[in-house]
């Protein structure tokens, strides 16, 4: 909208030219200026207003991962993650990502596993999820 409102009082100033209002001109590209500036800005801070809004979160959890399924310790309750309830998984060299549904996932650093574990969890996932990237 943010552009839009720029272009159109662009084409107003260049069509009207000397003769038209050029208030609403300069008030259009201004307006525009303004609202893309707000839509970066959102963007760019979304995730620190986020991690703000969530303090419950902020503490770290332990994970146990087993053959059946993964268990989340959080606050002294205990969720469980089967296996066959991920959809699918990504690995790459310095993490791995395991997707639950479509729009969540959790994170795996390597630094988070001893030496030799990450692995050996990389391939349990391979094993476990039918879908990897």
């Amino acid at each position: 909208m943010g552009f839009l409102a720029i272009w159109a009082g662009l084409l107003l100033f260049l069509i009207l030219g000397k003769d038209g209002n050029r208030f609403l001109s300069v008030s259009l590209i201004f307006s525009g200026i303004v609202a893309v500036a707000i839509y970066f800005w959102l963007m760019q801070t979304t995730g620190k207003r986020v991690y703000k809004r969530l303090a419950e979160y902020h503490a770290p959890f332990v994970m146990t991962i087993n053959n059946e399924s993964i268990l989340m310790t959080i606050h002294e309750n205990t969720y469980e993650m089967p296996w066959k309830e991920l959809i699918k998984a990504v690995i790459l060299p310095d993490m791995i990502l395991l997707y639950p549904s479509e729009k969540m996932f959790y994170i795996f650093p390597k630094e988070n596993f001893k030496a030799g574990e990450f692995d050996s969890f990389e391939a349990m996932v391979k094993e476990k999820v039918a879908a990897i990237f």
